[in-house]
């Protein structure tokens, strides 16, 4: 298992407990995830900010059927 820096350790967690729950698109823009690839309609991203106001990387996604596969975390280098 990767450790994630503690700054925003918590806020990964959260999302991906949030991309488990998701059924519908409409569960996936609740939570602020926006399609990322316009010609692939199933990616998904969800933005995560230190103490939520600097973007520090991505938690990415494909949904299918109410299903999140090939979940990532991406780092965003200054």
């Amino acid at each position: 298992m990767t450790a994630f820096p503690t700054m925003y350790r918590y806020e990964i967690r959260d999302v991906l407990f949030d991309l488990d729950a998701a059924e519908l698109i409409s569960d996936l823009e609740d939570i602020g995830a926006i399609q990322f690839n316009p010609v692939e309609q199933h990616a998904w991203s969800v933005t995560i900010t230190v103490n939520s106001v600097e973007p520090c990387g991505a938690v990415i996604c494909d949904f299918w059927e109410g299903d999140c596969y090939n979940v990532d975390f991406r780092e965003y280098n200054p």
